[in-house]
C-alpha cells in the first residue's frame, strides 16, 4: 500500500475535532466503500492474471476525490495509492490492514482408486465418528454398497477417520485395487476447483461441404478420463461443504457413423453430483460409479502350453464379465495462513511414505493370507467343538 502525504494536493482539509461532522462521515464512508472496491479490484485482477490491458491506473467512477482523500488503484503493483495528509492516512493504512487479509483456503487431497470385483466377495468396515453433537455417525457399512445408514444424502457417501488404511487393504482383499492416481489441489474459499487425470482426444464435431463438393471436418479435442469438480465452502462453525461433481469417460468400440465415409467414437459417460460435509481433515468416501466390461484372457499349463503343434492342447480362452468400481477419497483441510501449507507438505511427505509401505503386494498378499488363516483355524476350532459335543452325546 502506498501513501502520499503532500499536504499540497489535500483539500479541504479537515482536523480531528471536526471530523465526526455530518459531512466528513458521509465522506468517510465513501472512503471505505471505495477501499473496498480497490480490494475487490486488485483480487480480480490477481485472478485474471492482471489482465487490463494498457491501462494500469484506474479512477472509480471518474472521481478524483473522496472527501479528503484521493485514491486511485495500480492492478500491476496491487497497490492502492491514496493522497492525503499525513494523520488521515494513518487511519486509512489501518482500515486497508483490516481489509488487506487473505482468503482461507483448501487444500484438497483426493485418491482415485479403482476395484474390480469379484463374483461372491464384498467388503464390510464397521466404524464410527463421534461429531460435535455428540451424535454417532456410520463411516462405512459397505464400502461397495455404499450403505443409507447414518447422514441421509442418499448413500452415494460415507465419512472415514484420518487414517483408512484400514479401508483400502479391506477394499483391496475383496478384489484387485489398483490406486489409478494421488493428486492435491488448493482451491480457494467458494471458488471452483478442477482435477483432470486422462488425456485429450480429438474427434470430428461436424462436417460441412463447399459448392465444389469438398468435405470440411470440424474437428474438436475432448478430455477423457477423470474428471472431478470440487467448490469448497468453509461454514462458519469449521466444518467444509463441498459441491463435488466426478466424471468418468471413456472411448466405447461402438462407432456411429455422421456423413458418408466419417465415423465418430461413441464416448460412455458416468458422473455424479453430490454435496457433502465434513470436518477438517475427515476423509470423505464416494462410490458407486460402476462399469461392466467383458476380458477375454488366454491360460495355459506352464511349459506345457507352448509346445509347437500340442501346445494348444493345454490352453484355453476365458472370457468373463467383470464390474469395476470407481472409488474416490476426498480429504479437504482449510488452510487459514498460507504459511500453514509449508507444514503441511512436511507431513504430507512423511505420510506418503507411510501410505507407500502400507500398499506394497507383498503385505497385502501377507494381510490376506493371515485373514484366510484365521478363517482356517476358527473353522477347524469349530469342527472339534462339534466332534466334542456328538461324542459326549453318544456317552
Amino acid at each position: 500500500m502506498n501513501f502520499n502525504t503532500d499536504p499540497s494536493v489535500t483539500m479541504n482539509h479537515q482536523s480531528q475535532s471536526d471530523f465526526p461532522g455530518t459531512r466528513s462521515v458521509l465522506s468517510w464512508c465513501m472512503l471505505l466503500l471505495f477501499l473496498s472496491l480497490s480490494q475487490r479490484e486488485l483480487s480480480a485482477q490477481a485472478g485474471r492474471g492482471g489482465a487490463l490491458g494498457g491501462q494500469t491506473t484506474r479512477q472509480y467512477l471518474n472521481n478524483t476525490q473522496v472527501g479528503d482523500a484521493l485514491i486511485e488503484v495500480d492492478p500491476e503493483t496491487r497497490s492502492v495509492i491514496v493522497v492525503t495528509d499525513e494523520e488521515t492516512s494513518l487511519q486509512i493504512g489501518d482500515v486497508l490492514k483490516t481489509l488487506d487479509r487473505p482468503k482461507p483456503q483448501v487444500l484438497i487431497k483426493v485418491v482415485f482408486m479403482e476395484v474390480t470385483h469379484r463374483d461372491d466377495l464384498d467388503v464390510g468396515v464397521e466404524g464410527g465418528w463421534t461429531n460435535v453433537s455428540g451424535s454417532t455417525t456410520n463411516i462405512v457399512q459397505s464400502v461397495f454398497g455404499m450403505a443409507t445408514q447414518g447422514q441421509g444424502q442418499g448413500g452415494i457417501y460415507q465419512l472415514l477417520d484420518n487414517d483408512f488404511n484400514v479401508t483400502l487393504k479391506a477394499i483391496a482383499e475383496a478384489g484387485k485395487l489398483e490406486v489409478l492416481s494421488r493428486p492435491s489441489i488448493l482451491a480457494r474459499n467458494n471458488q471452483e476447483a478442477i482435477i483432470t487425470v486422462g488425456q485429450e482426444v480429438p474427434f470430428i464435431d461436424n462436417v460441412n461441404f463447399l459448392q465444389g463438393g469438398q468435405q470440411v471436418n470440424t474437428v474438436v479435442y475432448r478430455d477423457i478420463g477423470i474428471i472431478l469438480r470440487v467448490t469448497p465452502f468453509i461454514t462458519q462453525d469449521g466444518m467444509v461443504e463441498m459441491i463435488v461433481a466426478p466424471e468418468i469417460s471413456t472411448i466405447s468400440d461402438e462407432t456411429v457413423t455422421i456423413s458418408a465415409g466419417v465415423e465418430a467414437p461413441v464416448f460412455a459417460k458416468r458422473a455424479a453430483e453430490t454435496v457433502v460435509v465434513t470436518p477438517h481433515g475427515k476423509t470423505v468416501i464416494i462410490g458407486g460409479l460402476m462399469e461392466k466390461n467383458k476380458i477375454e484372457s488366454k491360460r495355459k499349463v506352464p511349459i506345457l502350453g507352448d509346445i509347437p503343434l500340442l501346445g494348444w492342447a493345454f490352453r484355453r480362452t476365458v472370457k468373463e464379465d467383470t464390474k469395476t468400481e470407481l472409488l474416490i477419497f476426498l480429504t479437504p483441510f482449510i488452510v487459514q495462513d498460507p504459511r500453514e501449507l509449508d507444514k503441511m507438505t512436511v507431513a504430507e511427505s512423511k505420510n506418503s511414505e507411510l501410505v507407500s509401505k502400507a500398499f506394497t503386494e507383498e503385505e497385502l498378499n501377507q494381510f490376506v493370507g493371515e485373514v484366510e488363516g484365521l478363517k482356517k483355524e476358527e473353522d477347524k476350532e469349530a469342527d472339534q467343538k462339534k466332534k466334542k459335543s456328538w461324542f459326549r452325546r453318544g456317552k
